[in-house]
């Protein structure tokens, strides 16, 4: 397909883009799946690990998310050093709030009598405030990345995988600049090596960020086929890359049995949450205009601040629900009123060490798109 131009030229036609990049399932899912980890830890067992795969779903988000992140920079002429920094500037400030909560919980804690839980040395120090804890994993490897003895709050082994995916991404950019390219070539070349080294090592952890590539690649191929207007071939080979990798992880999830971490169910798990993703865009607009859309969205904004709070915030909402139960509240209440109370922490938190550093949305941009720290994925 091709246009004509004023003076005669024909040049091919860009195809216009499906959606814009404003998904509100996008936003919801989110707060559903932070609070999905929030039920984990207070020991929910649905039969299946709920907390860690809400992560993958946090993944999947993210790998979307980042994609609208950097195509709104690549339009906007914002090179990779300015996406890294609106990227930083997201996601370390409030990070690093947390970390301090934490140290101070410790240190209420010690001085309670209790055990002494902060590290004595200078590399777990150095490692947590620059999110570099998984270089521990590299040389002691585990099964799964909670695991790893040098995090300070266990739940937050996931950072470590998003800060690598955020630079990788940067690379990419750059990359695909230099090159004059497009960075989801080199998405799925990395995708490619991924899926051989779960294969290779589908129960080990070493804290590199291929080990969950394909994860938060899923994500960056449901943004393309949602929102980049490619070629309907690409499309399709999108969906049919997708089903495929459905199938066989689903098949190899129920045959090969792992007693930790598994590659295959996780690719199951975000290739089919991916293949929603694609095929409940068109109900995206019923679900915004609902009152039920309406309120997650609203509860996903603190969704990042509730990740961070709530791990360490176990005792103190247990102390809560105990409270309100000698109050009078029935003992059964105890499980919401320890949710309500994280939540409530979180929405605290949120306002004084999150909220200030969301990035403005960038201008002059030349279709229409959510600011996209509105989007940004949390873990």
């Amino acid at each position: 397909m091709t246009t004509t131009s004023p003076d005669g030229d024909t040049t091919p036609a860009i195809p216009a883009a499906p959606w814009g990049a404003r998904y509100g399932m996008v936003d919801g899912l989110r707060a559903l799946a932070a609070l999905g980890v929030v039920f984990s830890h207070l020991g929910v067992r649905p039969g299946f690990d709920l907390g860690h795969t809400c992560v993958l779903i946090f993944f999947v988000l993210s790998g979307y998310c980042i994609s609208a992140s950097s195509d709104s920079c690549r339009r906007n002429n914002v090179p990779a050093t300015g996406y890294m920094y609106r990227r930083l500037k997201r996601i370390y400030p409030p990070y690093f709030f947390a970390l301090l909560l934490f140290i101070a919980t410790r240190l209420v804690k010690i001085h309670s009598g209790g055990a002494d839980q902060l590290p004595d040395t200078l590399g777990p120090w150095v490692q947590n405030f620059t999110m570099t804890q998984w270089l521990t994993l590299l040389t002691a490897p585990t099964s799964h990345a909670f695991a790893n003895p040098t995090l300070f709050v266990a739940g937050f082994w996931s950072l470590n995988y998003e800060e690598q995916f955020y630079i990788v991404m940067g690379l990419l950019m750059y990359a695909s600049t230099w090159l004059r390219g497009h960075m989801l070539l080199g998405v799925a070349g990395l995708m490619a090596a991924a899926l051989v080294w779960n294969i290779v090592f589908p129960s080990t952890t070493f804290g590199f960020f291929l080990e969950y590539w394909v994860c938060f690649a899923v994500g960056v191929l449901v943004f393309a086929r949602l929102c980049l207007g490619l070629d309907k071939r690409v499309d399709r080979m999108i969906d049919l890359g997708l089903w495929l990798l459905f199938a066989g992880a689903l098949v190899a999830n129920f045959t090969i049995r792992f007693e930790g971490r598994s590659a295959y169910y996780e690719w199951m798990v975000t290739s089919g949450f991916a293949l929603l993703l694609i095929y409940a865009r068109r109900f995206d607009g019923t679900y915004r205009s609902s009152i039920f859309g309406i309120v997650l969205s609203a509860a996903s904004l603190a969704s990042y601040s509730l990740y961070l709070t709530h791990q360490m915030n176990i005792t103190s909402s247990q102390v809560f629900a105990n409270l309100l139960v000698r109050l009078g509240l029935p003992h059964g209440s105890e499980f919401v009123s320890r949710t309500l109370f994280m939540c409530a922490f979180a929405a605290v938190f949120w306002f004084f060490c999150e909220r200030p550093f969301v990035n403005k949305p960038l201008k002059g941009q030349t279709r229409p798109i959510a600011p996209t720290d509105a989007l940004e994925a949390s873990a």
